[in-house]
């Protein structure tokens, strides 16, 4: 009878590991680590974009007439963000298109509408850089509990989470 309690739990144990090592879906971080660079959201929040034209009788400009304004429906959402390079060696980086955001409402990823990263393509090693993204989102996207950013960098990927207005969002194992 010991044997089989023994087997069972043998077997029990070993079919825990096989679904662990299947379930290959990274937990987002506060801070994501990839070939030496560390990233850390600093911020987040909503920008205000509305213009209070009551006051004033005449037109109402649509966004279409406004370049850059977010479209009709959607709202602008700020991360900034500390890049770090731990390493000695410089290491190439084109920030403004490594990340897309997981807003929580479903599973397809929103790319930056812009950034202030410029055209950096290397970070010295030691060396940090701060810089903002700006995502338009629909009104009413944004799930602060399970929104994180995707890190795409030589090849890997890493989660980071977004503090949205300064809250830190919980982690969701799922």
């Amino acid at each position: 009878m010991t044997v089989v309690v023994v087997a069972l739990a043998a077997a029990l144990f070993g079919v825990t590991r096989l679904f662990a090592a299947f379930n290959t879906e990274a937990q987002a971080t506060e801070v994501g680590s990839l070939d030496g660079l560390n990233v850390q959201v600093t911020k987040a929040g909503w920008i205000d974009m509305g213009h209070d034209m009551a006051s004033t009788p005449g037109f109402q400009m649509p966004p279409a007439m406004m370049p850059g304004m977010p479209e009709q429906g959607k709202e602008r959402l700020s991360v900034t963000l500390t890049v770090l390079n731990t390493g000695d060696a410089s290491k190439a980086a084109r920030l403004g298109s490594e990340f897309a955001l997981h807003t929580g409402k479903d599973a397809e990823l929103v790319t930056p509408q812009s950034d202030t990263f410029g055209e950096l393509p290397r970070l010295a090693g030691r060396n940090a850089v701060n810089g903002t993204l700006f995502f338009d989102l629909p009104s009413g996207e944004l799930d602060d509990s399970s929104t994180w950013l995707e890190w795409s960098h030589g090849g890997s990927t890493a989660r980071i989470l977004v503090p949205v207005n300064g809250a830190v969002p919980h982690q969701h194992n799922s």
